[in-house]
């Protein structure tokens, strides 16, 4: 049975992996906070005081770190519990905790507008224009504690420019993106994305994408296949966040206007086919 050291054992892991669980008798300081250093020097000013860092495994840098600091501080009684979390458990470790929080229960979550946006980013020949849409409503469907599928409404009437702080101009291009030439507004005031597929990317690391969204994009009247890769993410609350970055071509909707591909001699008209968007949907919590 393995069995925690005798010195004082700090678990340098993050407050919600201290939550799920830890090795018994571990003060939680986590090393990836700014304020590290100041908590162990409140928890502990001794600097001769034994110290003994628990990170997840070997194969991780946070003990490294956490021991490189401490040291740095002044503190001369610094050692590391060998294997970390992972060999402690391995060995027959028995850790305290709630246990994995990150399986939701299953069904609909509203989306969040207020917590979500869109942001995009517009090139010309010579210059670009940034601004930002709302959406106006959606769900997301969890089955069997993953991201099943989801519908997001974007309100194609709140289109904004956050880029030109002249009112003339900025209204100008706000009305210019708002015609027929780009976005057709007033036909057409909902965009609706559909989730067909969520699939898991097996192997990524923390903060990377770490799903493939498959779905359809309904704009200016046409519906046309979108897939691109997005970061998901569930809160303690059962809330989700879902993060992207993604290039879409805005032409394969008909929005063509000074577009290369379809005439000539533009000068300074030409407008790039592509768009691109910073997506973040949250739900409310679960």
């Amino acid at each position: 049975m393995a069995s925690a050291p005798s010195s004082t054992l700090i678990d340098i892991l993050s407050a919600d992996s201290h939550e799920a669980e830890h090795v018994p008798g571990a003060v939680n300081l986590c090393v990836y906070e700014t304020a590290f250093i100041d908590k162990v020097k409140a928890a502990f000013p001794d600097t001769g005081t034994a110290l003994t860092v628990c990170g997840y495994c070997d194969s991780t840098k946070e003990a490294e770190v956490a021991v490189d600091r401490l040291k740095k501080a002044g503190y001369t009684n610094v050692s590391v519990m060998p294997g970390g979390l992972e060999k402690w458990k391995a060995d027959g470790g028995m850790p305290e905790g709630k246990g994995d929080a990150s399986a939701s229960s299953d069904g609909k979550l509203a989306v969040d507008t207020e917590a979500s946006f869109i942001h995009w980013t517009g090139r010309n020949l010579f210059n670009f224009h940034t601004g930002s849409l709302k959406l106006a409503g959606g769900s997301v469907e969890i089955r069997d504690g993953k991201l099943a599928a989801g519908e997001f409404r974007i309100d194609m009437d709140s289109l904004a420019c956050t880029d030109l702080a002249d009112t003339k101009m900025n209204r100008m291009l706000v009305d210019h993106l708002r015609s027929d030439d780009f976005f057709d507004v007033a036909d057409h005031p909902v965009a609706t994305f559909t989730v067909v597929s969520a699939t898991r990317i097996d192997g990524v690391t923390e903060g990377l994408p770490n799903h493939r969204i498959g779905g359809s994009l309904s704009l200016r009247g046409k519906t046309m296949p979108v897939s691109f890769d997005a970061l998901v993410a569930r809160k303690d609350d059962g809330s989700h966040v879902a993060q992207a970055m993604v290039d879409f071509d805005r032409t394969q909707w008909g929005s063509i206007y000074g577009s290369g591909r379809f005439f000539s001699r533009l000068g300074q008209h030409v407008v790039n086919d592509v768009i691109h968007l910073h997506l973040k949907v949250a739900t409310v919590a679960g």
